[in-house]
């Protein structure tokens, strides 16, 4: 059997879907960002196309999850550098770079390569994860956000994922940062 869990845009998954969030409980953003946090939909492959899994399979998750991770090392990864960005940023490609955020163990060691306690990161797309915004104060952040947003807003429409950057800390996603986050740091900055 071959499982995935893939990312998809919140609610567009269908009725009776096994679908679950890729962050629960998310604290709210002043500006609904919280929204557009990505979902986490259970796939099966069926004569060749993988397709979504009944809810009323989710007492098979955990076997469901050791299948997906033999499926995952099907697809290779690549790292490419965003030199126009500020700061440290790169992009991992291929096809189940987005799936990154569901790997507690690589997001443990971006930690360990960035040097940072938290960064940001982002599935704007299908096989696309973004990773970086900081080290080069607030607009370093500013940039990495809208970078994310153009790569969403200029993917095919069955390609995207979310437009949003998440917070990654604990080797997990744990909020949404968007403008208004960004203003708040930079007015926290100017008052120290």
């Amino acid at each position: 059997m071959r499982y995935a869990p893939r990312l998809i845009s919140a609610g567009s998954a269908p009725a009776g879907a096994l679908v679950e969030p890729l962050i629960a409980n998310p604290p709210k953003s002043p500006l609904g960002e919280h929204e557009l946090i990505p979902q986490v939909a259970w796939m099966v492959e069926r004569d060749g196309t993988f397709v979504h899994v009944a809810d009323s399979e989710r007492a098979q998750l955990e076997v469901m999850r050791g299948y997906a991770e033999l499926t995952k090392l099907d697809g290779e990864l690549s790292n490419e550098t965003l030199e126009d960005l500020p700061g440290v940023n790169f992009a991992t490609n291929g096809l189940y770079a987005a799936e990154i955020f569901l790997d507690r163990d690589h997001l443990a060691a971006i930690h360990e390569i960035l040097g940072f306690k938290v960064y940001l990161a982002a599935a704007p797309r299908r096989g696309r994860f973004l990773v970086g915004g900081m080290g080069a104060g607030i607009e370093g952040m500013r940039r990495f956000l809208d970078r994310v947003r153009r790569e969403h807003d200029e993917s095919p429409a069955s390609d995207g994922i979310s437009p949003v950057t998440l917070l990654v800390r604990d080797a997990a996603p744990a909020a949404v940062v968007g403008e208004l986050h960004l203003v708040a740091l930079a007015r926290a900055a100017a008052e120290r």
